[in-house]
């Protein structure tokens, strides 16, 4: 997982007719859910991928270990498609906004002709428990935040848009853990998840060269 600065700059948030929070929108930056659809959730996989291998590469703590390829990447999320589908869990994915994709195009008839999907930024799944005692669980995962993207609150906007997420689920508390000492263990802390405590040398970093602990933390909605 990776660390990000809260922005402090207001965010405008976008409601559907029926009350539903469509997405966040803040400094040009879109934090959208991911719907139940095969296609739609096909069609990132490549992106999500891109910025799954990055952590690996860098030597984050993602439950993978090093040579980790762009095919292992995609395996990952490719793996998760079926629970997606069935609201079992929900990807996040943080874009620049079309509507600044726009704004940069209106001088350029051709670039407006050829505009890009939005690069994702970032990213944050909402596991849901699975258990009849659990169903007011969920669990975070996979808070990933492209490298060049950082320090722009982006992390916190999609903890905000995950967390509106779980509320609509009827989740009444939030549990994750994240590597200890690092930079997201920080983090964490600062947005208002409580420390439980720490599991000593529960993995090996992805370069295989030392064991790392992992931190607990939970937040109740």
């Amino acid at each position: 997982m990776t660390s990000s600065s809260q922005n402090c700059i207001t965010q405008n948030v976008a409601v559907a007719q029926n009350g539903t929070i469509v997405h966040n929108i803040l400094n040009g930056i879109t934090v959208k859910l991911c719907p139940p659809s095969s296609e739609t959730y096909r069609s990132i996989i490549p992106q999500l991928a891109v910025l799954l291998k990055s952590c690996v590469d860098t030597n984050i703590t993602m439950n993978f270990l090093q040579p980790f390829s762009i095919q292992d990447a995609s395996a990952f999320w490719l793996s998760a498609e079926e629970k997606v589908v069935q609201m079992k869990q929900f990807v996040l994915v943080a874009q620049e906004s079309q509507e600044a994709q726009e704004k940069d195009a209106d001088d350029n008839d051709f670039r407006r002709e050829k505009l890009e999907p939005p690069v994702i930024l970032g990213c944050v799944i909402l596991y849901l428990a699975q258990t009849p005692n659990a169903k007011h669980r969920g669990e975070v995962g996979k808070l990933i935040i492209g490298s060049e993207h950082r320090k722009r609150g982006i992390g916190k906007m999609l903890l905000d848009r995950m967390e509106d997420e779980a509320r609509r689920h009827s989740l009444k508390i939030l549990v994750l853990d994240t590597q200890t000492g690092s930079g997201a263990e920080l983090f964490y802390e600062r947005v208002g998840y409580s420390k439980v405590g720490v599991l000593p040398d529960v993995s090996l970093a992805p370069n295989g060269g030392q064991y790392t602990s992992c931190t607990f933390f939970y937040k109740r909605l």
